[in-house]
């Protein structure tokens, strides 16, 4: 029991550090990124690429980004990257209490829920304003009858939203399994 314990721990460690790591370069990537824009921003010679403007714009900018429109596309991205910092966060905090050993309480189903719903909202409402605003900025200096700003919704949207609900009704199963544990123990 001890030598599963330890591997969750050092398991735990390992993927803290990780989300902790993420949650320092999300936000230097993003800003190097739209540095980079509209072109590709690489990493590892290459290796690792990763491009700021959505897909669904990529081809409907027809003039050349100036300092100003990077700069507002930056504050645009601040909300999804916010919804990502938020989860990152979460993350933390739950491996946090995975390696001081705490695997089943209700600590851990709190930053679970927190985690389903922060995403719920990302996808529900930060999504939807980040594409229709990214829209503006990167096609408002097109030509007239060339401008656009659309909302989107996809099987990732889907997903996530799917993922989201699943995990909130998880959540809930554990939370009512760790009141039970807790009513047991107390009987005993």
């Amino acid at each position: 029991m001890n030598n599963q314990i330890n591997k969750i721990r050092r398991v735990s460690l390992f993927f803290r550090v990780i989300f902790q790591i993420a949650f320092i370069m999300s936000p230097i990537v993003l800003i190097l990124g739209w540095i980079s824009a509209p072109a590709s921003f690489t990493l590892l010679n290459g290796s690792v690429g990763m491009n700021v403007i959505p897909v669904s714009y990529s081809d409907k900018i027809l003039h050349v980004l100036s300092a100003k429109e990077k700069l507002l596309g930056v504050l645009v991205s601040i909300i999804p990257l916010y919804i990502e910092l938020l989860v990152l966060y979460f993350l933390i905090r739950l491996f946090r209490l995975y390696e001081k050993g705490e695997i089943f309480s209700l600590s851990n189903v709190r930053y679970i829920r927190k985690i389903a719903y922060t995403l719920l909202l990302g996808e529900l409402l930060a999504n939807p304003v980040y594409e229709f605003l990214m829209g503006l900025v990167l096609t408002l200096q097109n030509p007239p009858g060339h401008r656009m700003a659309s909302i989107t919704f996809n099987q990732t949207n889907f997903g996530i939203l799917l993922i989201a609900l699943f995990t909130i009704l998880i959540s809930w199963v554990m939370a009512e399994g760790c009141k039970l544990r807790e009513e047991q123990q107390l009987t005993i």
